[in-house]
């Protein structure tokens, strides 16, 4: 691999990028599934999260000088200015394929733009925004499917942004101190994903549209993450890549019990993650 790529990777923070799909297919999935898989809206939501990750390399190439001076920007692999027009390239393109879902993505666009610009630095403005972030994201996988103003007014698909927001928000607070050397998480914290993960039991029964034991298993996958003791940039990482399974879950909510592809591609983008955190930093 190139020594360029290598840059762009590390930039994009390759694990993470597998995580995004899912968030449009939960989306499409609560919102009806009209007009075929949202190829183009995946698309556009991948553009719209790296330009946010290239973005804040940017914004904190100076803060990375001083606390991880081995990322590219501050250790000279690459400029800012390049950096700057590659975000302002995929924002975009983002803007472009979003189609019927330009209006969700222009408010995706300003909550990235929002956070990196400033609002991450404000308590508890910062965690929101980029929680945020992950729920808008949902919504638009089903605004990428629906002429604006038509898509039909449902729980599901309000819940599932709901989830996801407070997901990363937790995830965020977790990751609040993971450039200090030696930082841990307390106990009590590392057991709020599982909570979270677990009381989708009753949500799903609630709702009555999902196999509700796939729950379990998934909240399984999350143990040796939560009990590993390898830091906190670690614990982040595991955590955002166990958005996978959740998005699993909910697009099950949605979807028939005979469908097999998007829970397939979600595997492999599952496995992907995994494989990709292997050599690059999902934090």
């Amino acid at each position: 691999m190139g020594r360029s790529s290598r840059v762009l990777w590390e930039l994009l923070r390759l694990p993470n990028l597998f995580t995004v799909p899912g968030d449009v297919l939960v989306g499409w999935c609560l919102a009806g599934q009209r007009g075929g898989i949202p190829v183009l809206g995946i698309v556009a939501s991948l553009c719209l999260y790296a330009a946010g990750l290239l973005l804040n390399d940017v914004c904190d190439a100076a803060v990375d000088a001083r606390e991880r001076p081995e990322r590219p920007i501050p250790s000279g692999r690459v400029s800012r200015r390049t950096v700057f027009a590659w975000a302002l390239g995929l924002s975009l393109a983002g803007l472009v394929l979003a189609g019927s879902g330009i209006g969700m993505a222009g408010i995706l666009l300003a909550l990235i733009v929002a956070y990196d610009g400033g609002f991450k630095r404000i308590p508890g403005v910062g965690v929101l925004t980029m929680g945020a972030c992950r729920g808008v994201n949902v919504l638009l996988g089903a605004a990428v499917s629906w002429p604006m103003g038509e898509m039909p007014r449902g729980g599901g698909v309000a819940a599932a942004a709901i989830f996801f927001t407070a997901y990363i928000v937790l995830v965020s607070v977790v990751a609040k101190n993971e450039a200090q050397p030696g930082a841990q998480v307390g106990g009590k914290m590392r057991t709020l994903p599982l909570l979270m993960t677990l009381a989708l039991l009753p949500l799903f029964w609630w709702f009555g549209r999902a196999p509700v034991w796939p729950v379990v298993p998934v909240a399984l996958l999350l143990v040796p993450t939560l009990l590993a003791r390898k830091g906190v940039p670690a614990l982040v990482s595991g955590l955002i890549r166990h958005l996978i399974p959740l998005q699993l879950l909910w697009c099950l909510v949605g979807l028939p019990q005979d469908a097999v592809l998007i829970p397939t591609f979600l595997v492999f983008c599952w496995v992907g993650a995994l494989f990709a955190s292997r050599r690059y930093s999902g934090s």
